[in-house]
């Protein structure tokens, strides 16, 4: 095991190891669904080895994040608080200890009362906390789970040694936010609709020249586009112009950009919204790729404005 290699000192925590790796799960045939429910994943899996002191103050780090990642994707939760399964492992002061320091948290963080205790859930080793997303037809999936664990570091008779020179064991916090990574992504699709915001959008905007004179202009603009990191996607094709606007409508764009005589004579475009009718004409390119550049920057500086201290 990786924290047993060498002696650990209490400088050194909290230790944190994370991964993200492919799991497999035995999933019945009938209760496979979708990206929401498979039997090969991914999973943003954390084990991090703290003092019993540190216990508080991680955990509400980790809470904290979870909250500033779903509220990015415009996605609410609900906490859990599982305790005690029959087979649990160990003694059961120390399950009464990790209980009592997880509520503790809960009600300093959610207010008692505000979170749902799912009596006898807990994994067999220590008491969770699991985060349900409700996805957009109102079912509950668990995605983002945090596991105190008292008993697995004595099992494994890991040590390191405290401030006053002896020797302690360190507590274990199993962890995941996102959790099946295909889970989140799925339930992140059917929230949207597929119509992500601007910055979350595969392809910002799509291209659409009105004939292929207009071609040459079109790659130009996608080019400028391309080089500021503007995600394009464009149909150079002899379709009909209709039948590319369809075609992109169909994709989710955000906007679709309509390039014709006025439009490669005055350097400007004509953008049709997602979600709407209207179409903005004649518009100058310079103003549309500060709409744009605005619209990325906006996101990341709140993602900025959003981390803790």
């Amino acid at each position: 095991m990786e924290f047993k290699r060498k002696p650990r000192s209490y400088k050194e925590l909290p230790i944190r190891y994370s991964e993200y790796d492919v799991l497999h799960r035995k999933e019945k045939t009938g209760q496979l669904n979708g990206l929401l429910r498979v039997q090969e994943f991914r999973q943003d899996d954390d084990h991090t080895f703290v003092a019993e002191d540190m216990i508080e103050s991680e955990i509400d780090d980790i809470l904290s994040i979870a909250d500033e990642i779903y509220k990015t994707f415009g996605i609410t939760y609900r906490a859990e608080f599982s305790t005690r399964p029959e087979d649990f492992m160990g003694d059961i002061e120390l399950w009464d200890e990790a209980e009592a320091v997880l509520k503790k948290i809960l009600d300093k963080r959610y207010g008692e009362g505000n979170y749902e205790i799912n009596e006898g859930d807990g994994a067999f080793y220590g008491p969770k906390i699991d985060l349900q997303i409700k996805d957009a037809l109102g079912r509950e999936w668990q995605c983002g789970t945090i596991q105190l664990d008292f008993q697995l570091p004595r099992n494994f008779e890991l040590k390191y040694i405290a401030q006053d020179g002896s020797e302690q064991t360190p507590v274990v916090i199993h962890r995941a936010i996102f959790g099946s990574l295909e889970r989140f992504i799925g339930i992140i699709i059917e929230n949207f609709k597929g119509a992500f915001p601007f910055w979350m959008s595969p392809y910002q905007v799509a291209i659409v020249p009105i004939r292929p004179e207009h071609n040459e202009y079109a790659k130009k603009v996608a080019q400028t586009l391309k080089g500021l990191h503007i995600r394009v996607e464009a149909d150079y094709s002899d379709n009909n112009m209709k039948q590319k606007i369809k075609k992109f409508k169909n994709y989710k764009d955000p906007y679709i950009l309509v390039l014709g005589d006025k439009e490669m004579e005055n350097g400007t475009v004509s953008i049709n919204l997602r979600g709407s009718n209207k179409q903005l004409n004649d518009i100058p390119l310079s103003t549309f790729i500060d709409m744009c550049l605005t619209m990325n920057r906006e996101h990341s500086l709140e993602l900025i404005d959003k981390k803790p201290e």
